[in-house]
């Protein structure tokens, strides 16, 4: 490929990213959201991975959930600060994002050092080795241990206040993480879709996250509307009418505006999720859509 082709490909790249990114941060970005779990009070937040069945990496979430102290608990309502866009990564930030970032202090260490000897003790140490004095070299060891003991004293009090400074500045760090926020980071091999949806980010945290109407029922400024993949997008009703527009991350009004009432509900817990599974029947076609937390996260299309 000629470096000019190549250059231009580049650049196209990184306007479509940009402009991904500036999407996404408009439509999320100062609005109000309900966690369904507890969250980390670290930048390192919560791993999501939305092309995998099982989304969540459960093992790192435990390990981030005892190294570090909870900052938003299961229930709380919080504000999304910032929606960043990144090659493989959308990082979803809460509250904050997270204690850790550049310029948050977390060193809790304060160093302590023991004292050298002194010039005293050296020269102490010298005399009683050059004197064949037994008395004198008597004398001479108690002065030095005199001061080694002092030494020793001085050095066990230093040590216990920065051990007591190190406690104090750890608990001001716990303090600092319970009120940073977390985040969600969601990511995606090998690199984040093009012109991903808000409806697809929303999809992928509606295990995680309830989302206000408000939102669940727009759609992004600027956001072109991306043609459905899959079965839905041959699918039609008896009367001629295209379903090809159902896609995730739709809001399940949204759903029945555009098939009418289900001819079947029911609902299922899945390791504490509850999915919502509503049937339409659409002419020669059958619609089944799976919600949770009133979103759209899967659908199938059967053609008879």
């Amino acid at each position: 490929m000629k470096p000019a082709i190549l250059t231009i490909l580049l650049a196209g790249a990184s306007c479509l990213h940009a402009q991904t990114s500036a999407n996404l941060s408009q439509f999320f970005e100062g609005k109000q959201v309900t966690v369904k779990m507890d969250m980390p009070g670290s930048q390192q937040g919560v791993d999501i991975y939305p092309q995998r069945e099982n989304s969540l990496d459960a093992k790192g979430y435990g390990k981030r959930m005892k190294q570090f102290p909870v900052s938003i608990r299961s229930g709380d309502t919080v504000m999304v600060t910032t929606v960043k866009v990144k090659d493989k990564l959308i990082e979803f930030q809460l509250a904050g994002g997270g204690f850790g970032t550049l310029g948050d202090d977390t060193n809790t260490a304060v160093n302590f050092k023991p004292e050298d000897k002194s010039s005293r003790e050296k020269d102490l140490e010298a005399q009683i080795r050059n004197t064949d004095d037994p008395d004198q070299k008597q004398r001479l060891q108690r002065q030095l241990d005199s001061l080694v003991r002092q030494r020793e004293r001085d050095d066990a009090r230093n040590k216990a206040i920065a051990e007591h400074a190190a406690a104090i500045k750890k608990e001001q760090v716990n303090e600092d993480r319970a009120r940073g926020g977390s985040r969600f980071n969601l990511k995606y091999d090998p690199k984040v879709p093009a012109n991903i949806s808000p409806q697809d980010v929303m999809a992928a945290l509606a295990p995680y996250v309830t989302f206000p109407p408000q939102l669940t029922g727009q759609v992004a400024a600027g956001a072109e509307a991306r043609p459905a993949e899959g079965p839905a997008a041959s699918a039609t009703n008896a009367s001629g009418d295209s379903v090809s527009s159902l896609q995730k991350g739709m809001a399940e009004g949204q759903v029945r505006a555009m098939l009418g009432e289900p001819t079947s509900s029911e609902v299922a817990d899945h390791d504490g999720i509850q999915v919502h599974t509503e049937t339409f029947a659409r002419g020669n076609s059958v619609v089944t859509a799976q919600f949770v937390n009133g979103v759209l996260v899967k659908y199938s299309i059967e053609v008879h």
